[in-house]
């Protein structure tokens, strides 16, 4: 997650080197309120149970990753394949 203070708060979201998603917020510092969540929540792909769980903490990295997936915004195909799966070079 890329995080710009900019006159808004813009979060962009990248899996394997690719854009994912993009949320943005006020710098406000009372509570989010009114449609904003909603847009947010939105704007992450996350059902309200699972926003209210990425809220509450409990939902990490691996969890919302998955979500995606099920969700087909992240694929197989999706960016380059991370180190890990990769072949070890020839020697």
């Amino acid at each position: 997650m890329v995080v710009v203070n900019s006159g808004d708060r813009i979060a962009r979201f990248y899996y394997r080197q690719t854009l994912i998603l993009t949320t943005k917020r006020s710098h406000g510092s009372g509570p989010i309120e009114g449609k904003i969540p909603h847009l947010i929540r939105q704007q992450m792909k996350l059902s309200q149970t699972q926003f209210d769980e990425l809220i509450a903490c409990p939902l990490g990295l691996a969890e919302y990753i998955e979500i995606l997936k099920k969700k087909g915004w992240i694929t197989d195909s999706t960016g380059p394949a991370p180190p890990s799966s990769q072949s070890p070079p020839a020697s």
